[in-house]
């Protein structure tokens, strides 16, 4: 293969992929999950169709083909790589899981396509939800009068023009990243699943959750923290699930810096996905209220590990992982001085895996958006926050593990250095906490990388000194989005 449509970085259809690229992962995105709902005869499902289309055509408009094409955690179009704004981070991902469950590489969409191709396209491609018809897709499409639309299986892809840019197998840090990056959009995905899942039943799903979290407990434990730096990720529409995934990761990692065995970080990473399934029980419009609370919603969210424990309950059986889970949805906010809740009059003990969340748990909360307050803290001021006078409500060789975790300079701290470089931390290094992996954002003499070409320091050299740590209204880069490239 060597059509240069499907190569990375080739073709010159930059305006294209900046316009119109966006736009069309959103609506792909949107008109698979209408697909999961309606029937393609549907009115909803024929409106979101007719949409998808328009943008389809507007870039057959401009160029001679389409090729959208999924590469090493990447969409493509027609070359040019579909940047992940942090808005567009949920369906990014999902669109990629989509794929991927498909063993499809991408998709070319030839001038000439029809509107009556598109829905026989579509139809297939719901249909190969299923993995049995997933691996004929390709033959599926050929052999319906398709001939506009061209799936790309994802093995046609690994040939020596792409091939250098998969770097699956390689123990790089960018591969690292990779792996971290699909690692934890699927964990974010699947603990949407689940909730929803809950929602419906009233039971939630722990051999799901089980799944998720063992790929990340395996990454720990082979000492990847890529995945924790995607914990400083807060400004994207998935955040309400996001959260529960960054307590799980941050959980298991502070779980390891303690010492716990495989298993017991595993179980303690279920409970952290799990922490605030009681929050099920709260009205949407309390848990989205973009004002401070009144005393009786208050009443209200602090009742959620309550109603944590009422729904673990109400699965079938009992085993260790639902106790260590109920006890973790009962205690995360009793704080470890006891000024937590929910109150109890007799001496209670917190156990040592809510003690863990508790402090996971706190730390991702206060570094989140707030629409009531100017602006969250940042990742460093939560560190700070907690080793400050509040440090008093949490088990003390639990913030050691978490700065442990961390670093000294957590994911998302933009730092200069005594040389005069400008740096974001990515990820913490655990064998330096002063010295995390970076990206430059800017050099000594005032130049900086580009954006198609960025520079990484893995971990920060020795000869680097920190000087500052800089507030966000002192710089302009936009971390999250250089976060989650």
């Amino acid at each position: 293969m060597n059509d240069p449509a499907l190569v990375p970085g080739a073709g010159g259809a930059e305006e294209a992929a900046i316009e119109h690229g966006p736009s069309l992962l959103v609506r792909l995105s949107a008109l698979i999950r209408t697909g999961r709902t309606y029937d393609v005869t549907n009115q909803a499902f024929q409106k979101q169709l007719t949409d998808c289309v328009a943008v389809f055509q507007r870039i057959l408009a401009e160029e001679d083909e389409i090729a959208l094409v999924a590469v090493a955690d990447y969409f493509y179009l027609n070359g040019v790589r579909i940047k992940a704004q942090a808005s567009l981070l949920a369906v990014y991902h999902a669109l990629m899981a989509e794929f991927e469950s498909r063993s499809l590489g991408g998709v070319r969409v030839l001038q000439g396509v029809s509107p009556a191709e598109f829905e026989r396209f579509f139809q297939l491609f719901l249909a190969a939800d299923d993995p049995a018809m997933a691996e004929n897709l390709v033959e599926a499409v050929a052999t319906a009068s398709i001939e506009h639309i061209v799936p790309i299986a994802a093995l046609e892809l690994k040939d020596d023009d792409v091939s250098a840019t998969l770097e699956e197998q390689q123990q790089t840090p960018a591969a690292e990243r990779g792996r971290a990056k699909r690692m934890f959009w699927r964990a974010v995905l699947g603990t949407k699943k689940i909730v929803v899942r809950t929602m419906q039943t009233g039971r939630p799903d722990l051999r799901h959750a089980k799944r998720l979290v063992q790929p990340i407990v395996d990454g720990i434990m082979r000492h990847e923290y890529s995945i924790v730096g995607l914990t400083a990720l807060k400004d994207h529409d998935e955040y309400t699930y996001a959260h529960c995934v960054n307590v799980s990761i941050l959980s298991v990692s502070m779980g390891q810096a303690l010492g716990l065995p495989r298993q017991a970080l595993a179980d303690l990473g279920v409970a952290g996905l799990m922490h605030d399934v009681g929050k099920i029980a709260v009205p949407g419009e309390v848990l989205r209220k973009p004002a401070a609370l009144s005393a009786e919603e208050w009443i209200t969210i602090r009742r959620h590990p309550i109603e944590g424990v009422k729904t673990m309950m109400r699965m079938p059986g009992l085993t260790g992982l639902m106790v260590d889970t109920m006890r973790v949805c009962l205690e995360h906010h009793m704080n470890f001085d006891r000024t937590g809740y929910p109150d109890v009059e007799r001496e209670w003990g917190q156990a040592t895996m809510s003690r863990i969340v508790a402090v996971a748990d706190c730390f991702d909360a206060m570094t989140a958006h707030r629409v009531y307050h100017k602006r969250p803290r940042t990742a460093f001021e939560g560190l700070q926050y907690l080793f400050g006078p509040s440090r008093v409500a949490f088990d003390p060789a639990v913030l050691w593990a978490l700065a442990r975790t961390t670093g000294l300079y957590p994911p998302g701290s933009v730092l200069t250095t005594e040389e005069g470089w400008m740096v974001l931390a990515i990820s913490p290094n655990p064998n330096d906490l002063r010295r995390p992996h970076c990206r430059v954002l800017v050099r000594p003499d005032g130049t900086a990388p580009s954006e198609d070409a960025p520079e990484f320091w893995d971990p920060m050299p020795a000869d680097q000194t920190v000087v500052r740590v800089l507030r966000p209204e002192e710089h302009s880069h936009k971390t999250s989005e250089l976060l989650a490239a």
